[in-house]
């Protein structure tokens, strides 16, 4: 009866155990910095593990920093090491956690102060090292182990979040430079060169003119697109349930499209970031436009289709123009690549760049009449 009686109190002790670790896993992972994930892994260690004397190091430059302690380990009983140094080093680069049930005064353990007896040590992924130590021997065993792993994969959750943040953040900070470059250091003497042409025009009546009002148009929309590839990049807002066929009627509404006709055969809802979308439309539409074939010829328009692939995994933009070549199918995404005098090469790197924000993919190839087809596929529709 004795045996049953801890059992039971074992069981029941777990289950309290990864219930306090579970609450304990959103406080971590949404921690606003390293330093603060490191603070309550460790204080969770010695709450709720019963780990009193503990640290979690982070890899700094080859090193191993401590970033935080537990109030029960003594004032000397974490240092910086090296990465390859004593049983954290270990833990570090082969990612496995071990268990020292008693250290000699010749273990490669590196202990910081002599009281210790017995130790545990858990890699923080890649980021760092956790360990726990005791004054008694054999203090630590494979239940140790798996809770001490349990806790820090919170640790790292809240480490990988924290670090892309931080890596968007600088990215969108660098954007927006960029962007207000482009909006004022550029477009501010633009707007004065278009309006001394203006004026200029109204004097004299010069072929030149005509040239001089086609290369600064040709600037503005450089600038619109640079500020659209800038400010949209690699990132979308919320997906949202999109209806297809009224975002196609929104970007061909946008679009100079001169004589040519939409035809547009999709019936379909899916999730999306609808203003991304619609650029990526515009920008594809407007592609087919600006190769439709050349004034003069029997043919100055082109007629553009949007429908669903076969599988319904997505859906195509295809076009009866003059296609693009098999050997220029790879640089199209390229920037700055175009094919046209006036083209700016920046409409199908937003196109990419959007299409692969939202975990789509896209590939040109021929259309069933010649022309350009651009297939988007991954889509999540919503039946």
């Amino acid at each position: 009866m004795l045996i049953v009686a801890r059992d039971i109190t074992d069981r029941e002790e777990r289950e309290t155990t990864l219930k306090a670790l579970h609450r304990m896993a959103t406080t971590i992972q949404t921690a606003d910095t390293v330093e603060e994930a490191c603070e309550l892994t460790v204080t969770a260690a010695a709450d709720i593990l019963d780990f009193e004397e503990c640290t979690l190091s982070i890899e700094e430059g080859g090193r191993l920093v401590p970033y935080a302690m537990s109030e029960g380990l003594q004032p000397d009983g974490a240092r910086e090491m090296q990465v390859d140094e004593g049983l954290a080093g270990r833990s570090f680069q082969n990612r496995e956690s071990y268990v020292v049930d008693q250290i000699r005064p010749d273990d490669e353990t590196s202990p910081s102060f002599e009281a210790i007896e017995s130790g545990l040590s858990t890699p923080v992924g890649e980021y760092g090292v956790f360990q726990a130590v005791d004054a008694e021997p054999g203090a630590f065993d494979e239940t140790d182990i798996t809770l001490a792993e349990l806790l820090v994969s919170h640790t790292r959750t809240a480490i990988d979040r924290i670090e892309r943040e931080e890596t968007l953040r600088q990215k969108t900070e660098r954007l927006e430079e960029f962007a207000s470059f482009v909006s004022h250091d550029l477009r501010n003497p633009l707007n004065v060169a278009t309006l001394r042409t203006q004026l200029l025009a109204e004097d004299c009546d010069s072929e030149h003119l005509e040239r001089l009002e086609g290369a600064l148009d040709r600037m503005e929309r450089l600038i619109d697109e640079l500020l659209t590839l800038a400010r949209q990049g690699e990132t979308i807002g919320d997906s949202k349930p999109v209806s297809l066929d009224s975002v196609v009627t929104q970007a061909w509404s946008n679009v100079e499209t001169k004589d040519s006709t939409l035809e547009c055969q999709v019936d379909r809802t899916l999730y999306a970031d609808r203003n991304r979308l619609t650029a990526v439309l515009e920008n594809l539409i407007r592609n087919a436009i600006e190769h439709a074939p050349d004034e003069g010829t029997s043919s100055e328009s082109v007629t553009v289709s949007v429908g669903n692939t076969p599988d319904w995994t997505g859906f195509y933009i295809a076009d009866d123009g003059e296609g693009i070549p098999s050997s220029e199918r790879e640089q199209v995404f390229q920037s700055g690549y175009s094919t046209v005098d006036d083209g700016t090469g920046f409409g199908l790197t937003i196109v990419r760049d959007i299409v692969g924000a939202h975990d789509w993919e896209i590939r040109v190839t021929d259309s069933v009449d010649g022309g350009a087809r651009f297939e988007i596929t991954g889509v999540e529709s919503i039946e």
